[in-house]
C-alpha cells in the first residue's frame, strides 16, 4: 500500500549573487504582511491569511512573486533565482501564524479589567490569582478606548501596554525560537533518515524552478498545468460575480460547505471540497491518505455504537473518541522522539563536546547553537509558568510537553500535507487533563487558563512551519545559516509589528467593532474558566471514563505502531488515528478520499512515471485557487470593505 513520492532535492550549485536582497525582501514583505493581518482579519473581514497550515499570508506574495514579480525584474535584468524565492517564502512561513496565536492572546490580556462585573465573579475569583503585570492595568478610560475608540484629540496611552505587552511577547518569541532550533535538531532525522514527504516543501520548490527565458515558469508551457489551473481559477471567478448580483446561478463546489446528516448517533459528514486540499495531498504518501479516510470510517461507526450504547455519557457528541485520539497523540509524539534517539544523542554530543560527527554547515544554526537555544528556550517558558503561578512540577511538565506536543504534530503535518488540521493537544497544558480531580492549586489553574488562550485552533504555532523552512534550506548549500538568522530577525520585529498594528486599530476603531469571535467571546472565556474550575472542584468530571478512553487510544496507537514498523503489507497508517475526529479534518475528508482515489488510479495505470507527469496539473490546481483568492481579496478590498468574503477556511 506504501508508495513512497518523496522528491529529495541535493544542494545545487548557487548563484554568487549576495543575499542581502533576498534578506531585504524577505525582511520587508513578513513584516509588512504581519503589521497589515490585522486590518484585513478584523476589518476587512476578507480571505483570511492566517488560517490553515501554509497560511496565504505568504503563500499569495510568494506567487505574486512567481508569476507577476520576477517576470518583470526579468525583463529589467534582475530576475529572483530559485533559491531567493524559497529563500523569502521559508522567512515568511515560519512567522505567517504569529497573529492567528497573538490576536487571541492580546484580547485575553487586555480585557480582564474592562469586562468585569459582579455577575461574572471575577473579581472574587480572578483579580487575586492573575499576575498583574500579565494584564493590561485598570486604566479605566485608556482601556475603555481601545475597545470603544478613541475619542477626538486623545492619544493612545502606549505605556499601559508595555508591561503585560513585553511579557507575553517574550514567552511567544521563546516558544517561536525553540521550535526553530528544535526543527533545525530534527531537520536531519525527518528528511535523511525517516524521509517525510513534506508536501508543502516540494511544491514550494517546484513552484520556484528555473524560469523560462521570458520569466515565467517552464511548467507553464504544459497543457496539464492550464487544465488544473482552469478549473478552480473558473469556479471562484464565476462566483465571484456573485458578489455584486446575489441572484446570479454562481458555482458553489469546491467553495461552500455541504453537511449530510448520518443518523441521530453521529456528527455529521461535511462535503466540501477544497482544491489546495487535493492539490498539496497529492505529494502525500498513498497510504497515508488511504489511513485517513478508513480511520474516518472506523471513528465514525465507534462513535454511533457507542452513543447508542451509552458507554460514553458525559462525554461530548464525539464520545470519547477525542480523548482516545488524545492518548494515541501522546504515544505518537514519543515514539517519534524514541526512534530518533541515536541522532538526538548524537546532536547533544556534538553541542557539548569538542568532537564533530555529523556536518552541520548546511542546517539553519549549528547544532551547538541549536541545542543551547532551545535549552534556553524551554527554560525560560519553565521560569515563566513558575512565575506567572504554576506549581514547579507542572511548569516543567508542561514546558517539556509543550515541545513534545509541538513536535509530534510538525512531523504530522510534514506526512500529511493537510491544509487545515488540528492536533488532539497543541499546548503543554494538554498533559494537565491526567492530573486527579482537585490536585491543581488555583493559582495553577489560573495560569493554565491564560495560557490557553495560545491554542491557535491546535496548530502548534511556529513548529511546523519551522521544520518545513529546516526542509527547504537543503537547497541553499552554505546560505542555511544566513536563513536560520533572518529568519529569527523576521519573527522577533514581525512579532512586534503585529502586537502594535493590533493596539493601534483598536484605539482607531475600536474592539469590539471588529465583529471579531476572539475579542468578544474567546478572550472573556479564559477568565470564566477560571471561576467555574475553582467553584466546580469536587463535582463531577468523569475523570475515570476519560482516562479509560485515552488509555485505550494510547493502546491502540501501540499496536498500531507496531503493526506498521513489523509488517511490511499492513495497510493503514497509525498516523490516520490521531486526526480524524478533529473539525479540520472532518471538513478535508472528501477532498482527502478524492485525491487518494486519483493517486490509486494513477499508480495503477502508470505507475511512477505517470505519477510524475500529472504533477503540473495539481500545481496548476494550487496556482489557479490562490490566484482566484487574490482576485476575490482584491474585489473585497475595492467594492465591499468591512464586508468581505472569506473563501478560505477550514480552522
Amino acid at each position: 500500500m506504501s508508495v513512497q513520492t518523496t522528491d529529495i532535492q541535493e544542494p545545487q550549485p548557487l548563484t554568487q549573487r549576495s543575499p542581502w536582497w533576498a534578506i531585504a525582501l524577505a525582511v520587508f514583505i513578513t513584516v509588512s504582511i504581519n503589521a497589515i493581518i490585522p486590518y484585513t482579519h478584523h476589518y476587512m473581514h476578507t480571505i483570511s491569511l492566517v488560517e490553515g497550515m501554509i497560511p496565504m499570508g505568504i503563500f499569495m506574495p510568494f506567487l505574486v512573486l512567481i508569476f507577476i514579480v520576477n517576470p518583470v525584474l526579468r525583463a529589467l535584468g534582475y530576475a529572483l533565482q530559485p533559491w531567493e524565492l524559497i529563500f523569502i517564502f521559508a522567512v515568511g512561513y515560519v512567522s505567517m501564524s504569529i497573529n492567528e496565536l497573538l490576536g487571541r492572546v492580546l484580547a485575553t490580556y487586555a480585557v480582564m479589567h474592562y469586562m468585569a462585573t459582579p455577575e461574572n465573579l471575577w473579581e472574587e475569583y480572578v483579580f487575586g490569582l492573575v499576575q498583574p503585570y500579565l494584564v493590561v492595568e485598570d486604566a479605566k478610560d485608556q482601556l475603555a478606548w481601545f475597545y470603544e475608540g478613541l475619542p477626538r484629540n486623545a492619544t493612545i496611552p502606549w505605556a499601559i501596554w508595555v508591561r503585560p505587552t513585553f511579557w507575553w511577547l517574550s514567552f511567544i518569541t521563546a516558544l517561536g525560537l525553540g521550535s526553530v532550533a528544535l526543527a533545525t535538531i530534527l531537520r536531519r532525522q525527518w528528511v535523511e533518515q525517516e524521509r517525510l514527504p513534506f508536501p508543502f516543501a516540494q511544491v514550494a520548490e517546484e513552484l520556484a524552478e528555473t524560469a523560462g527565458p521570458k520569466g515565467f515558469p517552464e511548467y507553464m508551457k504544459q497543457p496539464l498545468f492550464w487544465a488544473g489551473f482552469s478549473i478552480p481559477s473558473v469556479i471562484v471567478l464565476w462566483y465571484i460575480i456573485g458578489y455584486f448580483d446575489p441572484s446570479f446561478p454562481v458555482i458553489t463546489v469546491g467553495i461552500q460547505n455541504h453537511t449530510i446528516s448520518l443518523g441521530r448517533y453521529v456528527p455529521f459528514l461535511h462535503g466540501r471540497l477544497n482544491f489546495l486540499i487535493i492539490g498539496f495531498a497529492y505529494f502525500t504518501d498513498l497510504q497515508v491518505l488511504f489511513s485517513i479516510w478508513v480511520f474516518w470510517i472506523f471513528t465514525w461507526l465507534q462513535i454511533g455504537m457507542t452513543n447508542r450504547l451509552g458507554l460514553a455519557e458525559g462525554l461530548g457528541e464525539f464520545a470519547g473518541t477525542r480523548q482516545q485520539a488524545l492518548g494515541g497523540f501522546i504515544v505518537f509524539c514519543l515514539w517519534g522522539l524514541w526512534i530518533a534517539r541515536h541522532h538526538l544523542k548524537a546532536v547533544f554530543q556534538q553541542a557539548f563536546r569538542q568532537t564533530k560527527n555529523m556536518d552541520d554547515q548546511n542546517e539553519l544554526m549549528s547544532y551547538r547553537t541549536a541545542v543551547t537555544t532551545f535549552l534556553a528556550c524551554a527554560l525560560f517558558i519553565m521560569f515563566w509558568l513558575f512565575k506567572g503561578g504554576m506549581t514547579p512540577f507542572w511548569a516543567v511538565l508542561v514546558a517539556v510537553f509543550w515541545f513534545v506536543f509541538y513536535t509530534g504534530f510538525a512531523k504530522i503535518v510534514a506526512m500529511t500535507g493537510l491544509v487545515f488540521l488540528e492536533s488532539p493537544s497543541s499546548l503543554g497544558t494538554g498533559i494537565m487533563g491526567f492530573a486527579p480531580p482537585d490536585s491543581l492549586s488555583s493559582n495553577t489553574i489560573a495560569m493554565r487558563q491564560q495560557v490557553g488562550s495560545m491554542y491557535q485552533n491546535g496548530k502548534s504555532f511556529t513548529m511546523p512551519a519551522a521544520a518545513h523552512a529546516a526542509r527547504l534550506s537543503i537547497g541553499l548549500g552554505n546560505r542555511a545559516r544566513v536563513l536560520g538568522l533572518t529568519i529569527a530577525f523576521a519573527f522577533v520585529f514581525s512579532l512586534i509589528a503585529a502586537a502594535a498594528s493590533t493596539i493601534y486599530l483598536g484605539y482607531t476603531d475600536g474592539a469590539f467593532n471588529f465583529g471579531s469571535y476572539m475579542f468578544r467571546v474567546a478572550a472573556p472565556r479564559y477568565y470564566d474558566g477560571i471561576v467555574s474550575s475553582i467553584r466546580d472542584i469536587g463535582k463531577e468530571t468523569h475523570y475515570g471514563l476519560r482516562m479509560a478512553f485515552t488509555v485505550f487510544g494510547a493502546l491502540a496507537m501501540g499496536i498500531l505502531t507496531l503493526c506498521q514498523y513489523r509488517f511490511t503489507w499492513w495497510p493503514l497508517h497509525p498516523i490516520g488515528f490521531t486526526v480524524v475526529t478533529f473539525y479540520s479534518a472532518r471538513t478535508a475528508i472528501l477532498s482527502v478520499f478524492l485525491t487518494y482515489l486519483i493517486k490509486f488510479v494513477i499508480f495503477r495505470l502508470g505507475g511512477i512515471a505517470l505519477y510524475r507527469r500529472a504533477k503540473p496539473f495539481f500545481i496548476g490546481m494550487i496556482v489557479g485557487y490562490t490566484l482566484s483568492l487574490i482576485v476575490s481579496m482584491s474585489v473585497d478590498l475595492i467594492w465591499f470593505p468591512g464586508q468581505g468574503h472569506n473563501l478560505f477556511w477550514g480552522d
